[in-house]
């Protein structure tokens, strides 16, 4: 049920959520705003004259990695992410290194836009690199060491571990729910709900399609598919649940588990309508909108969104049926601490 729990808006999942791994510490490059980890051990040979990077060995001093950033080609020079990895393949070929493994990828965190891995060996040195395009900005890592340490790297996870820890830096780059955070925050957040008749009231496909043509992503894109065509075979959605009947839905990317969202919507006392999205890309967040049907507009329900936050580090999972949420301590899922149940005009907490 992991896909199902949320955090309130506003609340991060603690650093406890996202222990750094055993045996790793964190290098940040501030300049070209990209993290990495390195093996504990490794030590740091200081930051470059230029700020772009730093170079780590390992005690004995037989493995080494280096970790840089720049502007990427298609910034400066105009060429494209592939012609720059087909480049760096030609080079590599042309000085008959033994290419063990090689290949690009899309990032399915959203986090960056492209990167591409290659692992060979060259004068008795086994090389992996990784690099990362993003916005107008790349970063490499690369690790080295002898041939015949090469297994007690690999083995142990720590190649790949180092590898595929390189990201942007999530200090300085909004995620994808940070993104959806400052949407709800802004003035001109709103969206238009239209029912599927004159005299019909709305329902949650009706919501859901106001809020992903507002808030346009891959997530909200896949869903707006399925509710345009119900027999649209998408290979990327692991669910999707449209319950109009009692106004909830659910959907999530096969590409990362980390990718979903839910909603469901209350009636409230005046006429209007509460809708609930719970939004997961990677971090979670909680958003309230106040549907008025005589502008068939919704917007943020500032008054609700303000009960909620009074419960710090909570975690709620929105109902399919009934209008109670189960509420979590974030350090223990397996039992709720309490319920907010809806009144027509608020959330009452009852503490188990």
């Amino acid at each position: 049920m992991k896909k199902l729990l949320v955090t309130m808006l506003a609340l991060t999942l603690t650093a406890s959520l996202f222990a750094q791994p055993k045996g790793f510490k964190s290098y940040t490059n501030e300049k070209y705003q990209f993290s990495v980890l390195v093996p504990e051990s490794f030590g740091g040979m200081g930051e470059s004259e230029s700020g772009d990077g730093q170079t780590f060995v390992s005690p004995d001093g037989d493995a080494h990695l280096q970790a840089y950033g720049g502007y990427n080609a298609q910034t400066l020079l105009g060429t494209s992410f592939d012609e720059e990895f087909q480049s760096k393949l030609q080079e590599l070929k042309n000085r008959k290194v033994n290419l063990l493994d090689q290949g690009t990828m899309d990032d399915p965190d959203g986090e960056f836009d492209l990167a591409y891995v290659i692992k060979y060996v060259e004068d008795g040195l086994f090389h992996a690199l990784r690099t990362i395009w993003w916005d107008d900005h790349f970063a490499t890592v690369a690790f080295w060491c002898y041939q015949d340490d090469r297994a007690q790297y690999e083995e142990t996870g720590c190649v790949d571990g180092v590898l595929y820890s390189l990201v942007p830096d999530d200090g300085m780059r909004l995620s994808e729910a940070d993104k959806v955070s400052e949407w709800a925050a802004s003035d001109d957040c709103f969206i238009h709900v239209y029912p599927d008749g004159a005299s019909a009231q709305p329902n949650i496909k009706n919501f859901f399609h106001g809020f992903a043509t507002s808030f346009q992503t891959n997530l909200t894109m896949a869903g707006l598919n399925k509710i345009g065509n119900p027999d649209y075979n998408d290979e990327e959605i692991a669910e999707w649940i449209l319950d109009n009947q009692n106004n909830y839905m659910t959907l999530q990317l096969v590409s990362n588990e980390d990718y979903w969202m839910e909603a469901c919507v209350f009636d409230k006392e005046n006429g209007h309508k509460l809708f609930v999205v719970n939004y997961h890309a990677p971090n979670q967040r909680l958003l309230c909108f106040d549907y008025n049907p005589d502008q068939q507009t919704a917007s943020v329900d500032h008054q609700t969104l303000e009960l909620l936050q009074r419960m710090p580090k909570a975690i709620v999972r929105l109902p399919r049926q009934g209008t109670t949420m189960d509420v979590y301590y974030y350090k223990d899922l397996s039992k709720p601490v309490g319920h907010l149940t809806w009144n027509g005009h608020g959330f009452d907490f009852t503490q188990k």
